[in-house]
């Protein structure tokens, strides 16, 4: 499933003999004390969390790994992010693991590990967690609820090393306001929060128009049709609103920018009687706003 390096390979032998014979053991590192910084005991506890996890699940194999690296942390070891490249899955899938675990690079060189070490060690293990996910896909609420975490953690990272913008020698002269571009649309199948290849071409053409008009606000709002019950739907429109706006960050959206909303049935593009199956409103709409 994964590429193990030779030396992890040899200090799990003796867990990989045990797991053959029944489940990992978890507890034994997750008693550990860890012996690093606020950063590797973060790690090593959220490493036995997904450990844990994978255990209960059957899967052997990524117990053995995620344990493994808590290990390395508890001892103070240097843990970094798996790389995309030891993990099989589809070309949509890399490039979107690829965007995100350049994200996650760039974060920690600016110092995101030294000013939120908690949520740089968060966002760390719920990207391998989102990779591993993505790897197996079979699982779409696993694989959202890694990926949800990673973006939610990744958002709140903070640097060390920023410095605030020089202040320009002269006022530029103000120049004419364009008209913001109509609301966009991007439509889903049927209990899907999944995007097609029309809905990447239309978030592609949102990401490069938010270059050039520079909203203050772009309000990504989800949407359903009337089919079934109102409670589901309130939050599949929330997943499909999260959908697009994560995508839409990593095609290199502005993130500060982004705000999210969903309202489940409500304010239809086409009105229906309840329980009808309508594609027009299975959607999300994206607002730029000065």
């Amino acid at each position: 499933m994964k590429k193990l390096s030779p030396g992890i390979l040899s200090v799990m032998a003796v867990l990989v003999l045990s797991a053959c014979a029944g489940n990992v053991d978890t507890a034994s590192v997750a008693s550990m004390t860890p012996s690093g910084g606020t950063f590797e005991k973060a790690l090593h506890s959220e490493y036995v969390q997904l450990a844990v996890m994978e255990n209960d699940e059957g899967d052997a194999e990524d117990a053995l790994y995620f344990i493994e690296k808590a290990r390395k942390a508890a001892n103070g070891e240097k843990v970094g992010p798996q790389p995309v490249s030891e993990r099989k899955m589809s070309a949509e899938g890399k490039a979107q693991l690829t965007a995100a675990l350049d994200r996650l690079n760039a974060a920690f060189k600016g110092g995101a590990v030294e000013a939120t070490p908690k949520l740089a060690a968060r966002a760390q293990a719920m990207y391998d967690c989102w990779l591993q996910e993505k790897e197996e896909d079979f699982q779409p609420k696993d694989i959202n609820k890694c990926r949800f975490a990673f973006d939610a953690a990744y958002l709140k990272l903070g640097t060390v090393n920023a410095k605030p913008a020089p202040m320009p020698k002269k006022m530029p002269k103000k120049m004419p306001m364009m008209d913001m571009p109509k609301p966009y649309v991007v439509y889903f199948a049927f209990d899907s929060a999944d995007l097609d290849d029309k809905a990447m071409s239309i978030l592609k053409k949102v990401v490069a128009d938010a270059a050039k008009f520079k909203p203050s606000k772009i309000i990504v709002a989800g949407y359903t049709d009337t089919a079934g019950d109102a409670k589901y739907n309130m939050g599949l429109s929330r997943f499909r609103a999260a959908s697009v706006s994560n995508t839409l960050m990593e095609l290199g959206g502005p993130r500060k920018a982004i705000k999210r909303a969903y309202f489940g049935e409500a304010n239809p593009a086409d009105p229906t009687p309840d329980n009808k199956r309508d594609q027009a409103n299975r959607r999300v709409t994206i607002t730029f706003e000065r």
